[in-house]
């Protein structure tokens, strides 16, 4: 991800979500975060210019997650640089749009080091299916 663009976390775990942020401070990047599909959308639009990047749950209660976000911020932002993030195996038309956006997928749980690696741009198109088996104990996301 671009070195200097805000990101844009959402997850409705609300411990989760702030591990996140952390992690994405960590690497030095601003961030926006919503821990719902509506207020994902709202940071959007006011965030417009400054995010190059989002970070995405899969799943959410309200039923929207990144199958529903992902088309409409790349519809708004085609540059946009993707992280989708489960606790499952992305579903097969997921899994295609990312591919298809050149967007990484890491599996929870995680360790924080490899969000960060992700977001420090060293994550290559092998590791994207194996990242979530670098967790390890209490360090993990889930």
């Amino acid at each position: 991800m671009t070195a200097s663009s805000t990101v844009l976390v959402v997850d409705d775990e609300d411990q989760l979500l702030r591990l996140m942020v952390r992690v994405v401070e960590r690497a030095g990047r601003p961030v926006v975060a919503a821990d719902t599909a509506s207020e994902a959308r709202r940071l959007f639009r006011e965030h417009a210019e400054e995010i190059g990047g989002v970070l995405l749950d899969v799943t959410m209660p309200d039923g929207e997650g990144a199958a529903t976000l992902l088309p409409e911020f790349l519809g708004e932002r085609p540059d946009l640089e993707v992280i989708v993030t489960s606790g499952d195996a992305l579903p097969e038309a997921l899994a295609v749009e990312l591919e298809r956006v050149g967007g990484q997928f890491i599996r929870k749980p995680f360790a924080p080091k490899a969000l960060l690696r992700l977001l420090e741009g060293s994550g290559t198109p092998s590791a994207r299916s194996a990242v979530g088996s670098e967790s390890s104990g209490s360090e993990g996301i889930s």
